[in-house]
C-alpha cells in the first residue's frame, strides 16, 4: 500500500505524519518560527520526490452559504469569483463546494464558500513547498473531512453537530445534507475529563443558539450532537450532556470510531487529529484551498505516474501477446513435425507398394502426369446412349415423325446429333403442326435444336397451298435437324 506523508498545521506547530497500511505515525515536528521553517526546508530538500498533503486546523476560517441562479461554464465561474471577492477579499486561500440544487422552478444552486482568512499563517509553509518543487496534493481543512466522517460513522447526515477534541481547542462542525456548512475552533480552558464534558455541553448550547439566530437551522428543529471522546470520558460526557430542548446528544467512542474508519493505530488521547489525517489519506476531498501554481509539480507527478503506469500496461500486454504467439508457434511446430512424420510414413508405404507393382517402372512425376491425362480422357468420353434415349422420348410425343438417318458427332468439348426424318404427305398446315410438335417435345427434354431443312418451304414469297402435296406419287417431306445438349449426355 502507498506511503503518504501528511502535514498537520495548527496555531502552534507543523507536524509531519507518515501513513502506511492504515497506520499513522508522527515523524517530526516543526515550530512556527524561522528555525522550524528552516528545518522544514531541509527536510523537503532531503525528500524531493515525496508527495505531501497539508491539513490545516486553524481558527481563522470563514464559511458562507450562497444561492446562485442556474448558470454553467464561464458565467458560473465569474459569479463565484465575484462572491468570493465580496466575502473573502483578503485571502487567496478559498474554495467553492456545491451543495446541490434547490427543487424549485428556477433550479437554483446552493454553494458553500469557504476560506482560510489568515493566509500569513500558511504562506511560509506553502512557499517552502513551492521553492523545493515537492509535489503537494493540496491544502485542506478539517471541516471538509467532517462530512466523510459523518457518513462513514453512520451519524445523521441531514442535520448533525460533530464535536471533536484537538490539542488546542474544541472543533464544532455543523453537517447538513452530508457536507459541513459551518465550523469553528473554540478554546478548551480545562482539559480534564470533567472540564471537557462541561465545555462540550455548554458549547453545544451556545452554538445552537447562534445557528438559530443566524437562521442556519430552525429554532424548533431538533439537532443531533455527536461528541467524539476517549472511552474513559464516555460516562462523564454522557452525564454532563443530557437531551435538552432541541439538542439530542449521541456520544461516540473515539477508539470505536477509529476502528470503524479502518485506522489500525487508535489515538493515544482525546485528540481526534489522527482520525482526520486518516480520512485525508483515504478519502481526500476534491476541493482544496491551495492555488494552482502550488499543485503544478503534483499534477506533473501524476501525469508522469500515469505515463509510467500506461507504459507498464502496454509492456504487459506486449508480453502477453508474445507469450500467446510463442504458444501458437510451439503448437505449429508440433503439428509440422507430426505432418512430416506422417509424410515420411506414407512415402515409405508408397515406395513399398510401388516396388510390388509389375510393369514399366515410372517415376512418381511421370505417373502423376499419366493419371492426370487419364482423368482428362475419362471426362472427355461421351456416347450417344443418352442422346438416343432423349430423342426416343421426344418421338413418342410426335408419332407422325419417321427417322431416316442419324449421325453422331463428338469432339472434346461437346457432342451433337444430326437427325434426318420425314413426315407423312399431307397438307402443309398439318405438316407444320407435326413438325412443331416434335420441336416442342425436344425442347421439353432440354434439347436445343438447329433446323437445317424445314419440311415445308416457308419462304415469305411462296404461299402455302393444300394441293401441293396431294398427288399420290409425291415424295414424303424431309427435314433435317442438329440437336445439342447443354450438359454432356
Amino acid at each position: 500500500m502507498t506511503t503518504r506523508h501528511l502535514l498537520l498545521l495548527d496555531a502552534h506547530q507543523l507536524a509531519l505524519h507518515v501513513w502506511h497500511q492504515s497506520r499513522l505515525e508522527e515523524a517530526q515536528r516543526f515550530s512556527l518560527d524561522t528555525d522550524g521553517q528552516a528545518a522544514f526546508q531541509r527536510w523537503l530538500a532531503a525528500h524531493p520526490e515525496t508527495e505531501l498533503s497539508l491539513l490545516a486546523n486553524l481558527a481563522e476560517e470563514g464559511f458562507q452559504v450562497e444561492t446562485l441562479p442556474y448558470l454553467r461554464g464561464r458565467d458560473r465561474q465569474a459569479v463565484l469569483e465575484r462572491r468570493l471577492a465580496q466575502h473573502f477579499f483578503s485571502t487567496p486561500l478559498t474554495l467553492v463546494q456545491s451543495l446541490g440544487h434547490l427543487h424549485s422552478h428556477r433550479k437554483e444552486e446552493r454553494v458553500l464558500l469557504a476560506a482560510l482568512t489568515q493566509p500569513a499563517l500558511v504562506e511560509p509553509w506553502l512557499q517552502a513547498i513551492r521553492t523545493a518543487r515537492v509535489p503537494c496534493a493540496g491544502l485542506y481543512g478539517i471541516p471538509q473531512l467532517t462530512g466523510s466522517l459523518c457518513r462513514l460513522l453512520g451519524l445523521p447526515r441531514e442535520r448533525c453537530l460533530i464535536l471533536t477534541i484537538h490539542p488546542h481547542g474544541l472543533r464544532e462542525s455543523l453537517v447538513m445534507g452530508g457536507e459541513a456548512v459551518f465550523s469553528r475552533l473554540t478554546p478548551l480552558p480545562d482539559s480534564s475529563i470533567a472540564g471537557m464534558a462541561t465545555s462540550i455541553a455548554s458549547e453545544a448550547h451556545k452554538l445552537h443558539q447562534y445557528l438559530s439566530s443566524q437562521r442556519i437551522i430552525g429554532r424548533d428543529e431538533s439537532l443531533s450532537v455527536c461528541p467524539l471522546v476517549h472511552p474513559r470520558a464516555l460516562e462523564a460526557v454522557q452525564s454532563a450532556c443530557p437531551d435538552l430542548g432541541a439538542l439530542r446528544f449521541q456520544v461516540q467512542d473515539l477508539h470505536a470510531a477509529a476502528a470503524k474508519l479502518g485506522l489500525h493505530s487508535p489515538p493515544a488521547g482525546n485528540h481526534a487529529d489522527p482520525l482526520f489525517l486518516h480520512l485525508l489519506a483515504t478519502h481526500r476531498p476534491r476541493q482544496q484551498f491551495a492555488p494552482a501554481e502550488l499543485r503544478h509539480d503534483y499534477m506533473v507527478a501524476r501525469i508522469r505516474s500515469g505515463l509510467v503506469a500506461g507504459s507498464i500496461v502496454i509492456l504487459l500486454a506486449g508480453l502477453l501477446w508474445m507469450s500467446k504467439e510463442l504458444v501458437i508457434a510451439h503448437q505449429l511446430q508440433g503439428e509440422t513435425a507430426h505432418m512430416e512424420s506422417e509424410t515420411a510414413s506414407q512415402q515409405a508405404e508408397y515406395a513399398q507398394l510401388a516396388g510390388q507393382v509389375t510393369g514399366p517402372a515410372l517415376d512418381p512425376e511421370s505417373l502423376r502426369l499419366l493419371l492426370t491425362r487419364y482423368d482428362e480422357l475419362v471426362q472427355q468420353q461421351d456416347s450417344p446412349c443418352r442422346a438416343m434415349r432423349e430423342l426416343s422420348h421426344a418421338l413418342d410425343a410426335a408419332p407422325a415423325v419417321r427417322l431416316e438417318k442419324l449421325r453422331w458427332e463428338c469432339d472434346r468439348v461437346r457432342s451433337t446429333l444430326a437427325v434426318e426424318g420425314s413426315l407423312p404427305a399431307t397438307e402443309p398446315r398439318l405438316l407444320v403442326n407435326h413438325f412443331e410438335q416434335l420441336l416442342r417435345a425436344l425442347n421439353d427434354r432440354g434439347i436445343r435444336t438447329d433446323i437445317l431443312t424445314h419440311p415445308v418451304d416457308i419462304a415469305p414469297d411462296k404461299p402455302l397451298r393444300g394441293g401441293d402435296l396431294g398427288q399420290d406419287n409425291a415424295p414424303p417431306p424431309i427435314f433435317r435437324l442438329r440437336l445439342h445438349w447443354e450438359a454432356q449426355p
